[in-house]
């Protein structure tokens, strides 16, 4: 009877773990140096990356799902050569057009409550350099 016990405690704790852990969905589908990549969302403490002068034409998604045309900050980790589109913002940094930065940023898991899916947001830890172009 304890054994019978023991296992259904044990049993009831790995049901009850995975049922918290499979709600979320912390996996992003991206393009990796060209490639399309299914990478998993972590928190980074501290990474530099280079926003260019000017903002890039992107697309972003309306929150009733529909695709409009906006302006986004163009940015590349600094060993890169090509620039990507930031489909957000960087929280606590104010941008300014005619600038080259580098930034000091984090990033943080964050939950999106509508799609019930982790997303990464970047936050300012320091601006490095800030050149007028």
């Amino acid at each position: 009877m304890m054994k019978k016990l023991a296992l259904a405690a044990v049993m009831a704790t790995f049901v009850l773990s995975g049922c918290s852990t499979m709600a979320t969905d912390d996996t992003r589908t991206m393009v990796v140096e060209g490639e399309a990549a299914v990478v998993k969302v972590i928190n980074i403490p501290s990474f530099k990356i280079e926003i260019a002068p000017l903002k890039a034409v992107c697309e972003l998604q309306a929150s009733n799902g529909a695709m409009i045309e906006s302006e986004c900050l163009q940015y590349r980790q600094t060993y890169q050569k090509n620039y990507t589109p930031l489909n957000g913002n960087i929280q606590g940094f104010t941008y300014e057009p005619n600038y080259r930065y580098v930034l000091d940023v984090r990033q943080e898991a964050m939950m999106d409550e509508v799609t019930n899916a982790v997303k990464p947001v970047w936050i300012l830890n320091q601006v490095v350099s800030k050149k007028a172009e």
